[in-house]
């Protein structure tokens, strides 16, 4: 091959890893955004059933500190530390 085609393949190649690392930011983002969204409709379910448990609570109070538990084992799991 001459050096314009290696060149030039070259130039497609990162082409495409840029587009693919684009394509895959975005849909991890929506992948996180939905796990989040149901986690957090899980939560204020969990927090009425639990707040019978802790008293000293509120709901609002006990569905913030599973929701940041949540965002905490989320950002960990994908390496967002």
């Amino acid at each position: 091959m001459t050096t314009l085609a290696l060149q030039s393949l070259n130039f497609s190649t990162k082409i495409l890893e840029k587009i693919w690392r684009f394509f895959k930011k975005t849909l991890e983002g929506i992948f996180i955004g939905w796990m989040l969204a149901r986690q957090a409709q899980a939560n204020a379910y969990i927090a009425k059933q639990l707040i019978i448990e802790y008293p000293e609570m509120t709901v609002a109070q006990l569905e913030h500190q599973l929701n940041q538990k949540t965002i905490a084992s989320i950002n960990k799991e994908f390496g967002r530390d």
